[in-house]
C-alpha cells in the first residue's frame, strides 16, 4: 500500500527513510508511534517529530548506530518522569527530533499500559512510503495510549472519529487491553460505546 499524506512534511518522510535504513542495517525491529503514526493513519495532526518503539534487546545498538552518525541530544538510558518509563534517547536528524523508546510503560489517571513490543509489532500496520515498508502503530493502540496520557483529549476525539468511520478491530483492541488494568478497559469501552451510540 502506498501512503501519500500531505500533512507530513517532506523532511519527516526523508528522516523516516534514514531511520529505516539505519535500523534495518543492524537488524532492529521497530514501530512508528506518536503524531507521525497518527497522521499516517489519517488523523488530522501535523507531526513535528518522530517517535519510535524498538525491541528492547536492540535499543542500545540503535543508540550507538544513531549516535555514530547523527547528533545525540540524549543517549539512550532508562528513566521515568511519572507518565513515561522507558529506555529513552533523543537524536536530531536533518533538524528533526527522533525519540527512541524501548520497554515503554505509560501511566496516567486511569492506570498504566505496559507496552509489549511483540504484541504491538504483531498488530501494527505495514504502510509503504516510497520503497520502504514501515510498521505503524494501529489506531486502536493509539486510542488506548492517548486515553492514558494527560492532555491528549483532542487527539483521542480525532482517533475516535476515525475509528467511527472505519470501525475498530476488536481483536486488536482486546489483545492490547489484555495488558491493562480494568480501569483502562472500562474507560476505553465507554469511549467506544459513546462513539457507537452517536452513529
Amino acid at each position: 500500500m502506498r501512503v501519500i499524506n500531505m500533512c507530513i512534511p517532506p523532511k519527516l518522510l526523508e528522516v523516516l527513510d534514514i531511520v529505516s535504513k539505519v535500523l534495518s542495517g543492524i537488524g532492529a525491529r521497530w514501530v512508528l508511534v506518536g503524531s507521525t503514526a497518527s497522521s499516517l493513519n489519517g488523523i488530522e495532526v501535523e507531526p513535528k517529530d518522530i517517535d519510535i518503539i524498538v525491541e528492547t534487546n536492540k535499543v542500545y545498538e540503535v543508540d550507538k548506530a544513531l549516535a555514530s552518525s547523527f547528533r545525540a541530544l540524549r543517549r539512550v538510558k532508562y528513566s521515568s518522569n511519572g507518565t513515561y518509563s522507558s529506555h529513552y534517547g533523543v537524536f536530531e536528524i536533518l533538524g528533526v527530533k527522533v525519540e527512541v523508546m524501548a520497554d515503554l510503560k505509560i501511566c496516567g489517571e486511569p492506570g498504566c499500559l505496559e507496552v509489549e513490543f511483540e504484541d504491538l509489532h504483531q498488530h501494527s500496520k505495514n504502510l509503504r512510503i516510497g520503497d520502504k515498508s514501515l510498521k505503524v502503530a494501529p489506531l486502536e493502540w493509539q486510542l488506548i495510549a492517548n486515553t492514558i496520557i494527560p492532555g491528549k483529549e483532542e487527539r483521542v476525539a480525532r482517533i475516535l472519529k476515525a475509528l467511527k468511520t472505519k470501525g475498530a478491530d476488536i481483536r486488536v483492541m482486546d489483545s492490547i487491553l489484555s495488558n491493562t488494568p480494568p480501569s483502562i478497559k472500562r474507560q476505553v469501552s465507554e469511549l467506544l460505546n459513546d462513539t457507537h451510540n452517536t452513529q
